[in-house]
């Protein structure tokens, strides 16, 4: 599996656990309050107080899953508010959207699947990574009966989204390791939510989809497999990330410091157990999943650590996406870390509130 987080072996023993079944109800699974082994250097940085202003963020799922939680759980908690900020979460169906928003200037910040930004960046657009939601993949490849092994995918229809975007990218991935030319198969374009209503239904074959997506879908149709977990494929890979033009952090970093610290105390909040039954209400009303499964599936992404408690932008995961991506020929520069990430903003928050002992992210 090569050098990894302990976070990360977390995820996939938990999701394992969970591929075996359509359910899955497991007990609550609080970590330790982050903010009881928060600690903070001997003088931390000085915090910059944002002027009461509005600001939009993109959302890149809609509706989201419950990794994406983590601006909803800002907001709802008030931790925007506690920044003088009114912030407007505005949705997209995938995260070239979002991305193209940001790169507009549009966005003060934008979340999305790491792909795109680095595609962007290689071919110019003038953005960079500041901090992220959910730094490991923790998605599966999930397929309708008529496929079984790899072989099987061979003229079937694959379910995605926009091209270029996350789950685009993990089905020709898949197909690579399967040693089928994408000519030889169908997209098919799908929403965030229709992805698993084609996979239900058989209208598609395949679909990448969150483990609370999976849950939903073997609900409507047992017979939905997952072929495949992307974690097992994917080692060191970045999942999700933040991104704000380079000028905004140039001309007004004191917005997206704002932002960040609120979003890293969200990201926090998912490990308090006194916060869970606020959280999974939120996820039910935002997610409009079942409640068995929203429940279920927060309590695995505690246990994961799927949300960051610090920067959450590994080097080596934004290293091993854009191999990737140049594997793939979707990119032709050589980009180091360094040329798509400012993670100055984040690590000056985490100066201000403290890092979280023992956390890898």
């Amino acid at each position: 599996m090569g050098k990894r987080h302990l976070g990360a072996l977390g995820l996939v023993l938990a999701v394992l656990a969970t591929a075996c079944s359509s359910g899955g109800g497991g007990a609550g699974g609080g970590a330790a309050s982050p903010a009881a082994s928060a600690s903070p250097g001997a003088s931390a940085a000085a915090k910059a107080t944002c002027a009461s202003k509005k600001v939009t963020i993109a959302v890149p799922v809609t509706p989201p899953n419950v990794v994406h939680l983590t601006p909803y759980v800002a907001d709802a908690f008030g931790y925007f508010r506690d920044e003088n900020l009114t912030a407007e979460l505005i949705r997209f169906e995938g995260g070239v959207g979002s991305l193209r928003a940001s790169a507009s200037g549009a966005i003060d910040l934008a979340g999305t699947s790491s792909e795109p930004v680095i595609d962007g960046i290689a071919n110019g657009a003038d953005v960079k990574i500041v901090y992220s939601y959910a730094p490991n993949v923790d998605v599966s490849f999930a397929v309708g009966p008529k496929v079984k092994t790899m072989a099987d995918l061979k003229g079937k229809v694959m379910g995605v989204q926009e091209p270029g975007g996350f789950a685009d990218v993990m089905t020709r991935i898949i197909l690579r390791k399967a040693g089928i030319d994408p000519k030889e198969v169908t997209f098919l374009q799908t929403t965030t939510a229709g992805r698993v209503q084609a996979l239900a239904t058989g209208n598609a074959d395949t679909a990448v989809l969150h483990i609370d997506q999976v849950k939903t879908a073997q609900k409507a149709n047992p017979q939905i497999a997952v072929l495949v977990n992307m974690w097992e494929v994917l080692t060191d890979y970045q999942y999700a990330v933040y991104v704000a033009p380079t000028q905004t952090l140039k001309d007004d970093p004191t917005t997206t410091e704002c932002i960040v610290r609120a979003l890293m105390r969200a990201n926090r909040a998912m490990y308090d157990p006194a916060n869970r039954t606020k959280i999974v209400d939120l996820g039910v009303q935002q997610t409009k999943a079942d409640r068995d499964v929203v429940e279920s599936t927060f309590d695995l992404l505690v246990k994961a650590k799927a949300w960051p408690q610090n920067e959450g932008v590994p080097k080596a995961n934004i290293e091993g996406t854009i191999k990737s991506e140049k594997d793939f020929g979707k990119i032709t520069k050589d980009l180091k870390f360094e040329d798509v990430t400012d993670l100055s903003i984040v690590k000056k928050v985490i100066a201000q509130l403290g890092g979280v002992k023992d956390f890898p992210y």
